[in-house]
């Protein structure tokens, strides 16, 4: 935040986590909104959503959390013995001005904490957004 207020203007941003705090940042300094490109969390791509038409044109893009699930299902098939690639190439889950879709990029009712692209179908990875927020201690 601090360097927004004292160091700007600037004429574009990238940030890896933290990019909710950045844009607001922006907004408390009242610097102008530049291009943008951040990680998947839900409160930066709320914000790209809401301020698209004032010049915050942004570009999401990370594997998410859900690679964890990813890396523990390859261990367990390793211990299990079966034959495991050397290697996962997992693909990013990518928003971009203007195509951020409420529902699918970004989830208004859910945490701006929460990160989006938590499903990779071609490892049998497929969690939503409810799924993963509903969780409590009591039923995980």
């Amino acid at each position: 935040a601090d360097a927004i207020a004292t160091n700007g203007p600037f004429d574009g941003i990238t940030g890896q986590g933290g990019d909710t705090g950045i844009v607001q940042a922006m907004i408390d300094a009242k610097h102008p909104f530049v291009p943008f490109g951040g990680e998947t969390e839900n409160g930066f791509r709320k914000f790209c959503a809401a301020h698209s038409a004032d010049g915050l044109k942004c570009s999401s893009a990370g594997s998410g959390p859900a690679q964890v699930a990813v890396a523990i299902k390859t261990a367990i098939a390793a211990l299990e013995g079966e034959v495991v690639p050397q290697e996962v190439k997992l693909p990013l889950a990518i928003a971009e001005d203007p195509n951020l879709k409420e529902g699918t990029d970004y989830f208004p009712k859910e945490s701006d904490n929460f990160f989006v692209g938590n499903s990779f179908p071609t490892c049998g990875i497929n969690f939503s957004a409810q799924e993963i927020m509903g969780q409590t201690k009591e039923n995980q």
